[in-house]
């Protein structure tokens, strides 16, 4: 069996179920959309194309109100497009509660985005070579044949050779949990094997919070090559038995519940006593 290239994703799948990852990444069996997935998307949509914008275009006079009516022009542009919306089993009011909360969170991160604006405008910039300064790389694919592994990372700012990358989360988490350590590091491996140096720092804007970064040195690299190496071992069968199930609270949002435990989820060691999930 051929070594197929591995994501954070996959490796954090698999760690926390290798049966999971089986269903997913082996025999590739569908998924349902989901609300957090596709929202996701749109909120990334938007921070990347949020630095398309001409700053010569922008009222200096008022800035940042510029940027929040920029924001909600772009959210409101593609959360129409978003397609899975569509196929979601939520009701109206329940979509446009996640729409407002995508909302408050990119007016937030608008608001922090330009009091960095004046911080550097304060050091002598003007307001283009500020805007210029700030703007990240964004949603750049970076491929190791050597690891096989993979990962597209959400921004890399590198500003006077100081480099930082940053992945966007939605999510109510706002500590950075081992799967997230796990991401982040793989993305330093990335980063030092395509441009011959380690970025200084990784993290993560949790945008309904704030920003947490942890330093970028070689104990965090070896953790990325050690992790993509376990799961190249781990995954070259096909043989299900090789990818053992490990029943837990999360199980009752997995896609594939009912190919584990039965369509009355009977076998569901965390139910409530009578065949149904808690």
């Amino acid at each position: 069996m051929v070594a197929r290239i591995q994501s954070p994703s996959s490796i954090n799948t698999y760690i926390q179920c290798p049966r999971k990852y089986y269903y997913n990444y082996i025999l590739e069996l569908p998924t349902k959309p989901s609300i957090h997935l596709a929202r996701g998307h749109v909120v990334h949509s938007v921070l990347e194309n949020f630095f398309r914008i001409d700053p010569k275009m922008i009222d200096q006079k008022d800035y940042e109100m510029e940027f929040k009516n920029h924001i909600q022009k772009l959210l409101a542009k593609y959360w129409k497009e978003e397609k899975d919306f569509s196929k979601l089993n939520i009701t109206k009011e329940q979509l446009f509660f996640y729409f407002e909360e995508s909302m408050l969170m990119l007016l937030k991160w608008a608001g922090s985005f330009s009091t960095r604006m004046n911080a550097v405008m304060t050091q002598g910039f003007s307001f283009e070579e500020a805007f210029k300064r700030l703007t990240p790389r964004r949603e750049e694919l970076y491929i190791s044949e050597k690891h096989k592994v993979r990962g597209f990372i959400d921004a890399i700012e590198e500003i006077d050779d100081y480099v930082r990358i940053i992945d966007y989360k939605t999510s109510k988490k706002y500590d950075i949990s081992e799967e997230y350590r796990l991401q982040l590091a793989i993305y330093a491996l990335l980063y030092e094997e395509k441009h011959g140096k380690k970025p200084h720092k990784v993290g993560i804007n949790f945008l309904k919070d704030i920003e947490k970064f942890i330093e970028v040195d070689d104990k965090l690299i070896q953790h990325a090559k050690d992790s993509i190496k376990m799961i190249h071992e781990k995954t070259e069968t096909r043989d299900v038995d090789k990818y053992p199930m490990i029943p837990q609270v999360l199980c009752r949002y997995c896609d594939f519940f009912n190919k584990c435990f039965g369509v009355d989820g009977g076998k569901y060691p965390f139910n409530n006593g009578n065949g149904r999930r808690k």
